[in-house]
């Protein structure tokens, strides 16, 4: 078993309950954790045997354009249902960041965390 983390993954997306953010993309930064068996991969050295993170990133990317939702929960739990079904994970820790109000609410960090 291993982990595998990847940090601040820079998307945009349609996500808010304010109007202004319904109708224009915005950052957002996602961060992951996955737990998966590295058996064949540490042998064989091919990443066809593992998870190709450009694939895994991609997809994340491609997933947050396309979405267009009001909370951050739903966004985090629908991307980590994604991810658990597409790649061969045992456990998804995800979370994901959005920085466009921090400063407007007083605040160092807006951040939603799910696992699967």
């Amino acid at each position: 078993m291993g982990k595998i983390q990847l940090v601040g993954i820079e998307v945009m997306a349609r996500i808010g309950l304010l109007e202004e953010e319904q109708y224009a993309p915005q950052d957002l930064l996602v961060s992951l954790d996955l737990s998966y068996d590295f058996g064949n991969i540490k042998e064989s050295d091919e990443i066809t045997e593992g998870i190709d993170y450009r694939d895994l990133i991609s997809q994340i990317r491609d997933f947050s354009t396309s979405y267009d939702g009001k909370t951050l929960e739903k966004f985090a739990h629908l991307l980590a249902t994604r991810i658990k079904e597409t790649f061969p994970v045992d456990k998804v820790r995800l979370s994901v960041d959005k920085p466009r109000y921090t400063k407007k609410l007083g605040l160092k960090e807006i951040r939603v965390e799910v696992e699967r």
